[in-house]
């Protein structure tokens, strides 16, 4: 690659000879020399297709063997850079008949066309040692160079730090008033997760545990004088804010927040002001409330346009007189809002974000620090609530951030996790094989059973996209909304493919007719649906949805307006006869409820087939002909089981952490007895400490 030159791409500068990618809000990576060729290649063919047989003969010299897997980590990984730069642009597109095409245009630095890469040539023996040798001296000559050069650059400019590293999850950091204690949530492999204090003067001291209930504490706050703590405490049918006092360990109910839900909270550093997420006129809503005083907590009031968004999170600025509210509209578009505590106006600060994970305000006053997670993907952000301007923090898995008081560096839990289908082997009760695994995360299996094709979801693109694997191996992208679809559906004649994407206010239903690839959403004066099936005759859909009154079951005909069912708060349902259809419903925390109920006469109350005691998760469940495969939730773990509806006998398949299994996975039981589901790769979760100029 002596002969190409460095280009422009987008922000970043891309030097094929250092092989690094050099971003203002990167800093410099230094990226594998393939991954570098195929995005050389790409951008000297910008801006046309180039095919994956094109590229894998030209940098893995035709071996296909070893390239095919080896070019779809390297798009996966170049992608996975890029995005920390710019999350909202498409860097590298994929086409269906498999090849690849640059959407960012590349501009050489030297202002000269780039040159195509240097093809191979066949040298003696001789030729090659010596070149070899000069390449080596060369090599490591550049290398002890480049190192000198960058490492202390990369120390003056960022560093991260480890502040935990047990085994199991050490999640939500919270950094007592002087920056000396750390207060987090430990779930050990196995147990329950508690709050626990570690004195980071004294690492080698052992970890002091500071709860102990069959409660779920969440995210904790420290008082001003770093003796009590503030956090969510949540149970069935109840979720309190309650102060903790860490020297006598009393507990004092401090508010009502909303249940069932990831709870958000915040406490100015002076403790004065509470802002949590509670219930107003039946819906989830931001409160303020005055420690200082016995007034009632305010709930913040949705301004025009906004009520039909759903409040999920909150930071306060420590002086108590703004807010950034987090709201979401789809399962895949959440937004981050500005709030005035005085005047109650209201400036919307982000519009595409997924999923945002934790905010937090710098000593400023003006700036933001939060984290959001696309597709799997966690990445870190600086937003400037002025001037709107938002800068990347590249840190692989960023997550909740906090400020250490007194200081401008940030610590944060870093999670980064990938799911996989994995295939159970009958007959051992603790063991499943990976049956479709790579860097990306693969989930939502779905099987025809009459040709054998498997469609799931997978971020391999970048997105949340459906995808099928035919008999063989071959994999194709199905979809290319650049969206977080979920929850694929085969018709039982195997012509279409039902699934949850987008919608304005919400998310929709989707058919995608397999013939020609042709996809339409399905009219429905609902803005929330969850996990579609099929009736028998592949002409409609039944699916949950969420009504003024709550949720319910409805019916969606292909060709005509979509009715309610039954009223009961169905959750998923399955067909099997035209005159029969299951349903579950409950909490999707919990353990659920099994009816059964005749479509063709649903003014006929739903008959109980399982309580609570006997079925499992409410969205986890398949039929196959009379035998019930469902997974249920245990005190430490979750089981997959088999039951017979015919003679009520059941055993357990499967009984793993519950941090391994997905708990909405699809269950697919196949013709040899084996069954597909989606499995979570366990990986470590620590608790690191940043430092970076763009925090100061």
């Amino acid at each position: 690659m002596n002969t190409a030159i460095a280009f422009q791409l987008g922000p970043c500068k891309v030097d094929p000879i250092q092989r690094t990618l050099t971003c203002e809000a990167l800093g410099t990576l230094s990226l594998q020399p393939k991954f570098v060729d195929v995005l050389y290649r790409l951008a000297e063919r910008y801006p046309e297709v180039v095919s994956r047989d094109e590229l894998i003969d030209a940098i893995w010299e035709g071996n296909h063997f070893v390239g095919s897997k080896a070019l779809t980590n390297a798009i996966w990984h170049l992608r996975r850079a890029l995005t920390q730069v710019d999350g909202e642009i498409e860097w590298i597109e994929t086409l269906r008949k498999g090849g690849y095409r640059l959407k960012v245009r590349p501009e050489p630095v030297e202002h000269k066309a780039l040159k195509p890469l240097e093809t191979r040539r066949r040298l003696s023996m001789m030729a090659r040692a010596s070149l070899l040798l000069l390449a080596g001296v060369g090599v490591s000559l550049g290398y002890l160079g480049w190192h000198f050069a960058t490492t202390d650059h990369h120390q003056l400019e960022r560093q991260v730090s480890t502040l935990t590293r047990t085994p199991g999850r050490e999640l939500f950091p919270a950094p007592s008033p002087g920056g000396r204690y750390l207060v987090y949530y430990w779930e050990r492999y196995n147990q329950r997760g508690e709050l626990y204090l570690k004195d980071l003067t004294q690492p080698d001291l052992p970890i002091k545990k500071l709860t102990d209930s069959p409660d779920q504490e969440g995210r904790a706050y420290w008082g001003a004088d770093a003796r009590t703590l503030i956090y969510a405490r949540s149970g069935d049918g109840y979720c309190h804010i309650v102060r903790h006092r860490l020297a006598t360990r009393a507990i004092t109910k401090l508010a009502d927040c909303l249940q069932n839900t990831a709870v958000g909270l915040d406490v100015t550093a002076d403790g004065r002001h509470l802002a949590f997420l509670g219930e107003h006129n039946g819906a989830g809503r931001i409160h303020l409330l005055d420690l200082t005083s016995d007034a009632a907590p305010v709930p913040i009031p949705c301004p025009e346009g906004t009520c039909e968004l759903v409040d999920r999170d909150v930071a306060i600025a420590d002086d108590g007189a703004k807010l950034v509210i987090s709201r979401r509209a789809t399962n895949s578009k959440e937004m981050i809002f500005l709030h005035d505590v005085a005047t109650g106006e209201e400036r919307q600060l982000t519009f595409a974000f997924e999923d945002v994970r934790g905010m937090e305000w710098l000593p400023d006053h003006r700036r933001v620090v939060f984290a959001s997670q696309r597709s799997r993907i966690r990445s870190g952000y600086l937003l400037d609530t002025e001037s709107g301007e938002r800068k990347t923090l590249p840190i692989a898995g960023f997550s909740y951030p906090r400020m250490v008081p007194g200081t401008s560096d940030v610590v944060f839990h870093s999670w980064d996790h990938v799911n996989y289908i994995s295939v159970l082997e009958r007959g051992s009760l603790n063991h499943s094989e990976p049956y479709l695994r790579s860097e990306a995360s693969h989930q939502d299996p779905a099987l025809d059973p009459g040709s054998g094709r498997l469609a799931y979801v997978s971020n391999e693109s970048g997105y949340y996209e459906i995808w099928l694997q035919v008999p063989g191996g071959e994999r194709l992208q199905l979809t290319h909304m650049e969206s977080q679809l979920r929850h694929p559906a085969w018709s039982p004649d195997g012509q279409s493919l039902a699934f949850l994407g987008p919608g304005e206010q919400g998310n929709r239903l989707y058919v995608m007719t397999l013939q020609d690839g042709k996809i339409r959403p399905l009219a429905s004066p609902w803005r929330d649906h969850f996990k579609p099936n099929w009736n028998p005759d592949s002409n409609a859909l039944i699916a949950s949805v969420l009504t003024d009154s709550g949720r319910a079951l409805a019916w969606f005909d292909l060709d005509r307006p979509p009715h309610i069912l039954t009223e009961q708060p169905g959750r998923f349902a399955w067909m099997p006869l035209p005159d029969t259809l299951y349903f579950s419903q409950g909490n999707s925390r919990y353990n659920g409820e099994l009816y059964r109920m005749n479509p063709q006469t649903p003014e006929q109350p739903p008959e109980r087939v399982m309580d609570q005691n006997e079925f499992g998760l409410p969205y986890t469940w398949s039929l196959v002909g009379d035998e019930l495969f469902f997974l249920r939730r245990g005190a430490d773990h979750l089981e997959l089981r088999q039951h017979n509806l015919g003679s009520g006998t059941s055993r357990a398949l499967l009984r793993q952490s519950a941090r391994a299994l997905e708990r909405s996975t699809h269950l697919v039981p196949l013709e040899d007895g084996r069954v597909l589901m989606t499995q979570t790769q366990v990986a470590e979760v620590d608790i690191l400490r940043l430092k970076d100029p763009l925090l100061l």
